[in-house]
């Protein structure tokens, strides 16, 4: 006979297909970021984040549609779109925090690669000129944000810049490094549920990560770069250029992953002035202060 024991055999049910890891990162997403988290159809995730700068909500689906300083009706039209926690005037319980692009003077998307130890960082600077809108929101928003960008040292870093790290698995010992680089730039990724878990490992890519040796990288290929100019494609007299690596396996070690890791360091920068291993990893070890500001990720305590 068919019988329900209890209510909270109704409202903790498994969902279904459950087995399948896309729907278990949606629910992990759900429930570390109270809120659906949809997938979009540019590839990324709508969610709702709470700016603690300029202490106003701002709205993000991927690294080139997002919503900057959202009145109050328009984040309420897109908390209740996305099932946000909010109380009866309107205003929300939490928010996830990121610093927005117009604080930033950057888009700054942070994904893991699901199912193994690995991040993907975007990077890319906003132009100097942009444009403002009052009007109400549509249902198809595109990039909002406010003036008034000055020059600063933020100035001094590439117009964008993607970093990417991932454990390669015993199917993938095989892969040169050039395939294992198509696959880290066509891999599916998720912005991450376990936000410690990467500032944990990006933590280590500062402090622990040396410079890399020549015998251990290779430059990116005429693929690898393609893919690079479909997330942000150059501007005249711009280039992507950059080079994958696999560091010792004692530096994975030192990671606490079963497997050897792969890097990726890419930027983009003008196309007649070639540059180095070293220069790419200097610039990124650079930036990361930034990247941790934008997650506002602190200093781990002892």
């Amino acid at each position: 006979m068919f019988r329900i024991s209890s209510l909270d055999d109704v409202f903790n049910a498994v969902p279904p297909h459950y087995d399948d890891g896309r729907v278990q990162q949606q629910v992990l997403l759900s429930r570390e970021f109270s809120q659906l988290f949809p997938e979009t159809i540019y590839g990324g995730r709508q969610v709702l984040w709470w700016c603690p700068r300029c202490a106003t909500p701002w709205w993000q689906a991927d690294h080139r549609l997002f919503v900057l300083r959202l009145s109050s009706q328009q984040a309420a039209y897109i908390g209740h779109q996305l099932h946000a926690p909010m109380r009866q005037d309107g205003t929300f319980h939490e928010l996830p925090m990121r610093i927005c692009p117009d604080c930033l003077g950057a888009v700054c998307v942070i994904d893991t690669y699901p199912g193994r130890l690995g991040t993907q960082i975007l990077w890319h600077a906003l132009p100097d000129a942009a444009s403002t809108s009052s009007e109400p929101l549509t249902t198809d928003p595109g990039i909002v944000t406010t003036t008034d960008r000055r020059s600063s040292a933020r100035d001094t870093f590439p117009p964008a810049f993607l970093f990417a790290m991932a454990e390669q698995t015993p199917h993938e010992g095989i892969w040169s490094l050039a395939q294992m680089g198509n696959a880290m730039l066509t891999m599916q990724t998720d912005l991450p549920g376990e936000l410690d878990a990467v500032a944990w490992q990006l933590r280590w890519v500062e402090r622990t990560l040396p410079p890399p040796r020549a015998d251990e990288c290779e430059p990116l290929g005429a693929s690898h770069l393609a893919r690079l100019a479909y997330l942000v494609e150059p501007m005249p007299g711009m280039g992507w250029q950059g080079f994958l690596w696999q560091p010792p396996e004692t530096l994975s070690s030192a990671l606490f992953t079963r497997h050897p890791l792969i890097l990726l360091h890419a930027a983009l920068l003008p196309q007649q002035e070639p540059t180095t291993i070293f220069h790419l990893y200097t610039l990124w070890q650079r930036l990361l202060p930034r990247v941790f500001e934008a997650a506002q990720w602190e200093e781990p305590h002892a």
